[in-house]
Parts: structure tokens; C-alpha cells; sequence
């Protein structure tokens, strides 16, 4: 018999999986008009945050929603979108904004869907096609074996979870997990004082201000059944490519998540005299005349801080007029604001950014759209190679406090805690395949440090970067360490995109 006629009757009497079905549910995020105002601002506590229990909870804060996970309790507050995908046992549910840079769907129970879908065929392709979801979001999924909790590229949405048990309380804020636990202070208790003292810029580590509360770091996921954490990316060894190569690939994803944001609502630019906002404006020009574009103005500053802002203002507001973009400047009159807002805050994030400039926002924007952030964009510059040369090639654990601290400090406290990021999160396996140096700005400088900031605006609005991805920052990460160190491959984005754009200096200088 013909080997063609055997392979057609195989197939023909092969039995036939039946279709999967897949049972869908979304939420849009509700605008702030919809929240329930509390006079001692009591709604702002924990904004867009969420809780993750194995056993029932009370509602954090009033108008927050519940809703049940493979067997364990959810509560989020509805600022959030939510969507969630069913099929059999198996779930997946995406809670925040993300646009899916394969598809260029922004519908989240389209996104949730096609996660299912993917996880179903193993959670290796799951995890490869989570790759391309660009946003700010926590995701879990799981079946009737086993569930787990990741974020997106950066951690921008923050997890934090309890250490030390096999069913771990999960949370978007150190200080609720810490509520929820009674856990007492750890060994940073004041993020501030480290700040001041040795010049950290954010804790060592995973560590929170909580004893036996811990972040999840970026490329890292929480088995919700062991308390275990496992990393996820990244899983092959970094490819080089040349920067005009790099751009080619980046330009339509990065426009393409701009339209697909703009059908959503509102959207509002922050602009500063940086190569990372240019950037960002450059991208902008075909919808330029659809977005509002804003510059805060810390008026209370003194020093060299007061003169960066004021360059900031001023170039802001000359490609505003030049341009003819919708731009407003924010006064930022005091770095905190007045009680009970304040407390709230500090509830909200220990670590002080500048509370004020989100409580300016809020006061002066009384209906706001998502925020557009240049921040991130460093991940692909080679960060610390580029101001250290004599970094080893594989870090150690006080190589890190060194870079926590500008070199300023040995303390054994923050080698410590490092050692433990290195381990908990396998951290020397995947400096076998990327740059440490890379990584580590990633995932700690990146992660652990714009967290306080995000967590302070959310009471204000939501974010989104257009590089949050890990699809992105592997192509960013691909260039040459040469055009990561020059900027290469987000000055030909802004040639390519707004080269006019370039006519006013990038902080002083000009690079037209």
C-alpha cells in the first residue's frame, strides 16, 4: 500500500479531540468618578492593589470586589481590570492593563484566552508567549494540581509575599501582606534612613520593611503551592544583533501598542528634557493631536535637583509650542502632602519618591487618563557597565552592594540579603546567559526601585511603558554593548519617528 494512502487512513482513524472550550469573563477598570470617596481619603488605601489568601479575608478596603482562584481567596480593588479564562480545570486570570504585542489585542479576555490556550499545550508556552504582553499586571493561573503568581516584565505591578510557608499570602504591597500576617519590622525598617545614611537607593534584595515578607523580583514566578520561587526567563543564551536591526523590529511594536492604548481612552504624556521622554514623544507624532502631554514643576527644590526640574519645564514647554502639543505644567508645592492623604501614602509605600507630585496630579487633574512613562529604558543601555569598567563579569553578592550604594558601603546586612536574592532566585544560572550587570539593573535597580514610585502615583493614575515587555528588553538587550552604551537604537526610534524632535538639547546637550 502506498505510504501516502497508510498516512491518510492513520489520520483518519486517529480519534479526534473534541474542540476546547473556553469560558471567558472581563472587567474594564472602573474611572476614579465610580470609587466611593472616603473624606479621610481611606479609598486611596493600597490603590489598585490586590490580596491573595488561601483561606477566606475581609475586604481591605470597602469598595474592593472578591473573586475565587483554583480554591484560594481574591480580593482587588476595581480600578484594575480583571479577565479570567476557563477550561475544565485548568485558569488563567490577568489582573491590570497589558496589550499583546503578537496579536495586538487589548481586550483582556481576548489576552486571557489566548494565555489559556497556550497553557494548555504546557505552561512552557505559556510562560514563552507571555513574553509578548507589554503592560502593568499580575498573572496567575493554575489546574487542579498546581497555581502560580508572576508580573509583567518589570514588576511595575508590584507582588510581595510571605516567606516561609507553603501557601503563601500574596499581595500588590509589602505593608498589606504584613497587615494581613502581624509580621514586625525586618532588618530595613526605614528605607529612608538606609537612603540617607549609605546612599541606597532601594532595600537590598527582596527584602521589604516586614520581617518574612519578600518581593517577587522580575523573571521570577511564585508556585502559590510550595511557596517556591522559580525563575522564567531568561531560558537562552543573549543573541547579538546590530542596533539598525533592533530598531527595524522595535518600531511597530512600540507604535502599535500606542494605537491600541488610544482605542482604550485617555492618554497622558509626561515630557522632560531626557532622551528616554523624547523618545517616548517621538513615537507619539502620529497621534500626537489625541494625546495631553504633562511636565511636573517641583517648585519647593533647591540646588542642582531645581535646576534639573527647571530644564525640565522649560524644554517642555518650548516643544510644546513648537510642536503643538497639548501640555500642561503640574506646581508641586510641597514634597508631602497634608494629613490624612500623607498616612495613607506611607501606608501605601514606605520607600518616599516625591508623594507630592501625585498628590498635585490627582488635585489638579481631576479626571486623568493612563499615564504614559519614560522610565525603563535604561534596561537596554548597559547601565553599569557604561559608568563601572571594572565590574567582574559575574556578580557576586557584594558586588551588589556596591552598586546599591554608589561603592559607599560594605555593610554586611545588604550582602546578606543579596546572597539571598542570588539563591532564591537562581540568579547565577541566568547570568550564564545575559550580561549579571544587565540583569541586575533589571531586575533590582528597575524592579525594586521604580516600585515606590508607580505605588505613589497610583493614587493619581494608572502607567504604562512601552518597553515592559520581555520580548522588548531581549531586543533592546541584543545590541551591541557599544550602541546600548550611545543610545544607538532609541536615537534612530526618534529619527525614524520625529527627527525634529531632536532640534532642542536632550538634557543641555544637543544631539541633532
Amino acid at each position: 500500500m502506498p505510504r501516502a494512502l497508510i498516512d491518510r487512513l492513520t489520520t483518519w482513524a486517529r480519534p479526534k479531540r473534541a474542540p476546547v472550550e473556553i469560558e471567558s469573563w472581563s472587567e474594564s477598570g472602573l474611572p476614579e468618578s465610580e470609587i466611593p470617596a472616603e473624606g479621610d481619603h481611606g479609598d486611596l488605601l493600597w490603590a489598585r492593589g490586590f490580596l491573595l489568601t488561601a483561606e477566606a479575608h475581609p475586604l481591605p478596603v470597602a469598595h474592593w470586589r472578591r473573586i475565587r482562584l483554583g480554591g484560594r481567596h481574591v480580593s482587588y480593588d476595581p480600578r484594575n481590570p480583571i479577565a479570567l479564562a476557563r477550561a475544565g480545570s485548568s485558569w488563567v486570570a490577568l489582573l491590570g492593563r497589558a496589550v499583546d504585542l503578537g496579536n495586538w489585542s487589548a481586550g483582556h479576555g481576548r489576552i486571557a484566552e489566548t494565555l489559556l490556550r497556550a497553557r494548555l499545550a504546557g505552561r512552557g508556552a505559556m510562560i514563552e508567549r507571555l513574553d509578548m504582553l507589554s503592560g502593568r499586571y499580575a498573572l496567575f493561573d493554575g489546574d487542579g494540581r498546581a497555581a502560580f503568581a508572576q508580573t509583567d516584565a518589570a514588576g511595575m505591578r508590584g507582588l510581595f509575599f510571605a516567606t516561609g510557608t507553603a501557601a503563601p499570602c500574596a499581595a500588590s504591597h509589602a505593608g498589606l501582606v504584613a497587615e494581613r500576617i502581624g509580621a514586625g519590622p525586618s532588618a530595613f525598617p526605614d528605607p529612608d534612613l538606609l537612603r540617607r545614611e549609605l546612599h541606597a537607593y532601594a532595600l537590598p534584595g527582596r527584602a521589604t520593611t516586614a520581617e518574612g515578607v519578600v518581593m517577587l523580583t522580575p523573571n521570577t514566578e511564585l508556585d502559590l503551592g510550595s511557596g517556591k520561587v522559580h525563575r522564567c526567563f531568561p531560558r537562552e543564551p543573549r543573541r547579538e544583533r546590530p542596533a539598525d536591526e533592533v530598531a527595524d523590529e522595535l518600531m511597530p511594536l512600540l507604535q502599535g501598542q500606542l494605537a491600541a492604548l488610544a482605542e482604550r481612552g485617555p492618554l497622558e504624556v509626561s515630557l522632560t528634557a531626557g532622551l528616554d521622554s523624547r523618545t517616548t514623544l517621538a513615537l507619539t507624532k502620529p497621534l500626537s493631536d489625541r494625546f495631553r502631554y504633562f511636565t511636573y514643576d517641583t517648585v519647593s527644590g533647591k540646588g542642582p535637583s531645581r535646576r534639573g526640574v527647571a530644564r525640565d519645564v522649560a524644554v517642555s514647554v518650548e516643544l510644546a509650542a513648537r510642536f503643538g502639543l497639548d501640555h500642561r505644567r503640574i506646581e508641586v508645592a510641597c514634597r508631602f502632602p497634608a494629613e490624612p492623604l500623607r498616612s495613607i501614602m506611607e501606608r501605601n509605600s514606605p520607600r518616599h519618591s516625591n508623594p507630592g507630585m501625585a498628590a498635585a496630579h490627582r488635585d489638579q487633574t481631576p479626571d486623568p487618563g493612563l499615564h504614559l512613562r519614560s522610565n525603563l529604558y535604561e534596561i537596554g543601555r548597559a547601565f553599569y557597565r557604561a559608568r563601572r569598567n571594572n565590574l567582574p563579569e559575574v556578580l557576586r553578592a557584594e558586588d551588589m552592594t556596591s552598586l546599591l550604594t554608589a561603592r559607599r558601603s560594605r555593610d554586611p546586612r545588604l550582602r546578606d540579603a543579596f546572597a539571598e536574592y542570588i539563591g532564591a532566585t537562581d540568579f547565577d544560572r541566568a547570568q550564564q546567559l545575559y550580561d549579571g550587570a544587565d540583569l541586575f539593573y533589571w531586575e533590582h535597580r528597575a524592579g525594586m526601585w521604580l516600585n515606590a514610585h508607580l505605588t505613589e502615583s497610583d493614587i493619581a493614575f494608572d502607567t504604562h511603558i512601552l518597553v515592559n515587555s520581555r520580548h522588548v528588553y531581549r531586543l533592546l538587550l541584543s545590541a551591541p554593548q557599544a550602541d546600548r552604551q550611545a543610545g544607538t537604537v532609541f536615537l534612530e526610534l526618534i529619527r525614524r519617528s520625529w527627527p525634529e524632535v531632536l532640534d532642542l538639547p536632550v538634557n543641555g546637550t544637543r544631539l541633532a
